[in-house]
């Protein structure tokens, strides 16, 4: 029997995945939406037919107000996001059922995240556990208007709780793919620093934060355990803080970002 669940999935071209993270739901929700960036693939048609909704949003952009605005949309006293290129577990369903059982309205569930880098579970670098916060309460509270790295809001008097079944992240399923986030998370960080009016950080010290953040993540967290993979991705993200501080310094000076 569904459970009073709405599951928000966001997508764009996502016709390759979309389906088996509809397909992962079983079924728990009484309601699916599928929030649809101006897809050109078949993603609106496979949501159709697995028995979404599929909503557009025009106008609304970013990760965060487009999660803020769907849940509008939802008419399911809890709700749960997720990515096209996530799954749930069986595990995790029958989980999610029984926290549901007994929830209270401020009560927020915390889920482990595994993820996938081409194929390969990452089970360090900060990657795992990841506890991401996509269970809650829909009346409750709502995402940040962050358009990329968006947090969920977590009031003050929130009773938080992390279940133990994961969910499974297929992330980053080719270079040309991790390439283009990067650049996409670097422009949209910079763009809103911009907006803030946020100065360029001082010369000095950008190969500090750059080389920290190799540190931190090759080493404090243990990157190094998950072999070439672990010091592939610890390298890279130093290009990515590279790139998203180069970014952010343009648009302090007022320079275009895109084309």
């Amino acid at each position: 029997m569904a459970l009073d669940l709405g599951v928000i999935i966001l997508c764009r071209n996502e016709e390759g995945l979309l389906g088996d993270c509809i397909r992962s739901l079983g079924d728990l929700p009484s309601q699916v939406l599928v929030v649809d960036n101006g897809s050109t693939d078949r993603s609106p048609e496979i949501a159709r037919e697995l028995g979404a909704q599929v909503i557009g949003l025009p106008g609304v952009h970013g990760f965060g107000p487009r999660r803020r605005a769907a849940q509008d949309h939802l008419k399911t006293r809890f709700a749960l996001h997720l990515d096209a290129d996530e799954r749930l577990t069986a595990g995790c369903r029958e989980e999610i059922k029984r926290a549901l059982a007994g929830a209270r309205d401020h009560d927020i569930f915390l889920i482990p995240r595994r993820t996938f880098l081409m194929g390969q579970e990452i089970r360090h670098c900060g990657w795992y556990p990841d506890y991401v916060e996509r269970l809650y309460t829909r009346s409750y509270t709502k995402y940040s208007d962050a358009e990329v790295h968006e947090r969920l809001l977590v009031p003050g008097d929130a009773c938080c709780h992390r279940l133990g079944e994961p969910l499974l992240h297929y992330s980053y399923r080719s270079l040309e793919q991790y390439f283009g986030k990067q650049c996409q998370y670097a422009l949209l960080y910079a763009e809103k620093k911009g907006r803030e009016g946020k100065r360029p950080l001082p010369l000095w010290l950008l190969p500090l934060a750059i080389a920290f953040a190799f540190l931190k993540m090759y080493v404090l967290k243990l990157g190094f355990l998950d072999g070439r993979a672990g010091l592939w991705l610890s390298i890279s993200f130093c290009a990515y803080q590279a790139n998203k501080y180069l970014a952010r310094d343009m648009a302090a000076q007022g320079r275009q970002l895109r084309r």
